[in-house]
């Protein structure tokens, strides 16, 4: 059986036991149907889902993190009288080959504020954002592909 689909299974036994299923409870349940399956798992060899969750939990972390800065960064230009800023379109070429991959990086850029993805290109290896404000646009590129291109490729390997 799929380890995720059994974690899943073990959370939602623990809210039976517990007769809760409020969202801290099930979280509990969660980190504690993670730690049950993760002390057994050098027995089975697969520990590869306990490292993709964590990846996975670093991306959504560094997600927060851009959507946090990008928020104040943009609040900060829009109730700054008289400041200048340049906007523009970025081409970000894409290492993510599969549809999955490059949906969920253009997404990821759409939701933080100030850039919004535009279009992928027809052989699908450059993606088009525009950003509000863009003082370096290969700075600005090299800080998206950074901050989540590349977290999404490892995290789904």
């Amino acid at each position: 059986m799929n380890l995720f689909v059994f974690h899943v299974l073990l959370t939602i036994a623990w809210g039976f036991v517990t007769g809760s299923f409020a969202f801290v409870n099930l979280l509990a349940g969660f980190v504690l149907a993670y730690i049950a399956l993760w002390l057994p798992s050098r027995l089975w060899g697969d520990v590869k889902y306990f490292r993709r969750l964590w990846l996975i939990l670093r991306l959504i972390g560094i997600f927060f993190y851009e959507l946090a800065i990008s928020g104040f960064t943009v609040a900060r230009m829009v109730m700054t009288p008289g400041l200048n800023f340049r906007s523009g379109i970025i081409a970000i070429p894409l290492d993510a080959r599969n549809d999955f991959e490059i949906t969920l990086f253009a997404n990821l850029i759409s939701l933080t504020p100030g850039t919004l993805s535009i279009d992928v290109s027809a052989d699908r290896r450059t993606l088009y954002v525009h950003a509000m404000a863009t003082e370096d646009p290969e700075a600005d590129k090299k800080s998206m592909k950074e901050a989540f291109e590349e977290n999404i490729a490892e995290a789904l390997e």
